[in-house]
């Protein structure tokens, strides 16, 4: 366990432990002083200290021997940073990086390579109409068209960005990553109170940082964050598709209509409005007007309408299951990529609902 003392904090960070709280939640088993030993290299677990640590820090003792070790990027975009304590963004990231290590592992053992290639790569973006071209760009070369997405996640893992849902506070919408061997990856929260359209947002918001070559505006956050906006909106609602829908200009919109909208192209009903205004089908002043309306029937956060789609990719767990199908690895081997128990996952291999 020669990096042992890394893995261990890595750990430690990814369930938002400080070392008191870990050894709190050891209940003084093992003390502050030899976690603080443990992590500089100083001192080794014996081998039913390491048992208790595995089982607080919900890690296998697998975890601490992993072969692949990722490193991310220094260039990590999350969304709503400012709402983001440091603590949190170090979980996320570890938890990013525990799953990046397993996944990677899983497609080394089957002989997979990286093949994210990026569509635009070599279109500037110097404004919003940059971005909208970059949009049709992207649609085109992954062959599209302009049909309402049914499922983003499985498209951009189809696309070789791996995407990982994790369960964290509401201040926390979505992250982007890359890593030094060239992997990309997304991170979404699956919290039911995020609602599927904004999910559907927020993976491509960070699609464009993925995608566009921002340079421009690397000096200017927010208008990089507008800009990766305008992005997710072209990408859910074409320009010809919202013009098919809105026939043009419009003097006003009804409600009931954006709903519908809303429900068929699973794009909220504010981010259509800024669409429309963007593209002038309304003025400044109607899209106020609507914003108005949205206020006094308090629906700016919780919207009316459903988007029907599914948002969610089993890539994984398909590469997993066909690993122990071609005997590559045991069941035992699967359940420590899935990180899972072994009888669940037997369960989940033998569950055909």
């Amino acid at each position: 366990m020669k990096n042992f003392p890394e893995r261990l904090k890595a750990a430690r960070k990814m369930n938002g432990f400080s070392m008191q709280n870990l050894a709190d939640k050891l209940e003084g088993k093992i003390s502050k002083q030899a976690i603080g030993r443990y992590e500089k290299g100083l001192m080794k677990p014996s081998p039913k200290n390491l048992h208790l640590l595995c089982n607080v820090l919900g890690v296998k003792s697998d975890f601490f021997n992993r072969r692949v070790s990722v490193e991310l990027l220094p260039d990590i975009s999350y969304r709503k940073l400012e709402c983001l304590p440091a603590k949190k963004q170090e979980e996320i990231k570890e938890k990013t990086i525990d799953y990046l290590e397993r996944y990677i592992e899983l497609e080394e053992i089957l002989g997979l390579k990286n093949k994210f290639s990026n569509p635009i790569l070599k279109k500037k973006i110097n404004d919003y109409a940059d971005v909208e071209e970059a949009a049709e760009k992207v649609r085109s070369s992954w062959n599209l068209g302009t049909d309402p997405f049914h499922n983003i996640v499985e498209l951009l893992e189809e696309k070789d960005i791996k995407i990982i849902e994790i369960e964290s506070d509401d201040a926390f919408s979505g992250m982007s990553a890359k890593t030094k061997d060239g992997h990309r990856v997304i991170v979404l929260n699956k919290i039911p109170e995020i609602s599927i359209d904004r999910k559907r947002f927020t993976a491509l918001h960070e699609l464009g940082h993925h995608l566009l070559d921002l340079e421009k505006f690397k000096d200017d956050k927010k208008m990089e964050e507008r800009m990766c906006n305008h992005f997710a909106g072209a990408m859910l609602l074409s320009k010809d598709s919202l013009r098919s829908e809105l026939g043009g200009k419009r003097k006003n919109i009804h409600l009931k209509e954006l709903m519908l909208i809303k429900e068929q192209y699973g794009i909220s009903m504010h981010a259509i409005l800024i669409r429309a205004k963007k593209l002038n089908y309304i003025s400044e002043y109607q899209y106020g007007e609507q914003m108005n309306i949205f206020k006094r029937l308090n629906i700016l956060r919780i919207e009316p309408g459903n988007f029907c789609g599914s948002e969610h990719s089993k890539r994984f767990l398909r590469l997993i299951i066909r690993a122990v199908a071609e005997d590559y690895i045991t069941t035992s081997k699967a359940a420590v990529l899935y990180n899972v128990k072994l009888a669940d996952f037997r369960k989940e291999l033998n569950r055909l609902e």
